[in-house]
């Protein structure tokens, strides 16, 4: 039940320890679960970074600075404690939707959904469906039909 929000950390901390993302700086990733326990654990990524990785190695950013980086989806229980932990360290800008199709149950993909709708905007003038539909037009815009 919690083991994939700590492989998605995992992969996330490979990959910010690895260098990929410094190397690759165009990569759009979009981490699911809003990043798993990436958000508690960002800190504890850099400083162990900075702590086990030579000076002058890449990477060149500091692991929070790489994680701010990254897109994060809802999936899952996103409210009332992952997004709000998950905002401590990116902006509204990089979340977006996610519904764990297909292993989510429609009764619990639509309990989620209900939670989403429910929470707080997040700024004024918005709500969540709009700004992860905003951010998910800007990283995949569309083409115009022909």
């Amino acid at each position: 039940m919690v083991e994939y929000i700590f492989d998605t950390a995992r992969t996330v901390t490979d990959l910010v320890m690895a260098g990929v993302l410094t190397r690759h700086p165009d990569l759009r990733v979009i981490v699911p679960h809003c990043g798993g326990a990436v958000p508690v654990l960002a800190d504890r990524i850099n400083e162990f970074m900075r702590l086990f990785l030579p000076a002058g190695t890449s990477p060149v950013q500091d692991a929070v600075q790489q994680l701010q980086g990254l897109y994060y989806d809802m999936a899952g229980t996103a409210f009332p404690r992952q997004v709000p932990a998950l905002l401590k360290l990116v902006g509204p800008d990089r979340v977006l939707f996610g519904s764990d199709y297909c292993w989510t149950p429609p009764p619990l993909a639509d309990a989620h959904i209900a939670a989403i709708d429910a929470a707080e905007p997040p700024a004024e003038g918005t709500t969540w469906r709009s700004l992860t539909t905003a951010n998910a037009l800007r990283l995949f815009p569309q083409d115009p039909p022909r």
